[in-house]
């Protein structure tokens, strides 16, 4: 049976995700799920668009794309899981209200619940780390900045001088998680305009008829292509 492949995962198959990461692969530094949600989180709403082979290598704790598993059926099925988590986020993003659904741990302290986003945080952080110079025109800016600050105050060392008092007991951490959702909202439609640019110019590029070696040269010099822009050593 084929799956779709932007068919959300079940529970199961989130399980199912969540022990193959931790138990079936040979490294101890192998993302756990909720890192990993942040992490594609990063992947779907930044600057650039990320070749798996870019991103995978961190999701394994490797410095390579095929991380050591037991057999190519497994390495198969845990990579189609992933897969088909990001195409699911990408989905939710493309809705005409764009909408997210964080998979976080719960904290009971006190007889009370709490959500915890610390360790998505520091997933989202990793993926923005994948091209920070691309991200860095949004962090400079106060609303980036406010957009990261919840980021920061719970995943980073020595974040802000307040960091300690803001994020000290579980409801304060709670707190700063409920704005995570938000704050990656924002930086979804900061993004939107760029990403789509960019893919536009890739599809006009894809439509340009392509020039053969005697036609005249596009630039417009009156040359032949060959003796012009296709000549290796007169490119331009």
């Amino acid at each position: 049976m084929t799956i779709d492949p932007f068919q959300a995962l079940t529970d199961d198959e989130l399980q199912t995700l969540e022990n193959l990461l931790l138990f079936e692969i040979g490294t101890d530094e192998s993302m756990t799920l909720d890192i990993l949600d942040g992490y594609l989180h990063a992947i779907a709403i930044g600057p650039t668009t990320l070749h798996p082979a870019q991103w995978l290598p961190k999701v394994w704790g490797v410095d390579s794309a095929m991380p050591p598993m037991a057999s190519l059926d497994q390495l198969n099925h845990v990579v189609g899981l992933i897969m088909r988590h990001l195409n699911n986020i990408v989905s939710g993003l493309q809705l005409r209200i764009p909408e997210i659904m964080p998979i976080w741990v719960t904290e009971t302290y006190q007889k009370k619940t709490y959500q915890q986003g610390e360790s998505w945080a520091y997933g989202f952080i990793e993926g923005m780390q994948l091209c920070w110079g691309d991200w860095k025109p949004m962090l400079d800016t106060d609303e980036g900045k406010a957009w990261f600050r919840p980021f920061g105050l719970l995943s980073e060392h020595d974040f802000s001088p307040d960091q300690d008092e803001l994020t000290k007991t579980p409801a304060r951490r709670a707190k700063l998680t409920k704005q995570l959702p938000t704050s990656v909202l924002a930086m979804h439609a900061y993004w939107l305009p760029y990403r789509l640019a960019v893919a536009q110019r890739q599809i006009a590029r894809k439509m340009q008829p392509k020039v053969g070696r005697n036609d005249p040269c596009p630039c417009g010099s009156g040359k032949k292509f060959k003796r012009c822009c296709g000549h290796a050593a007169d490119l331009h």
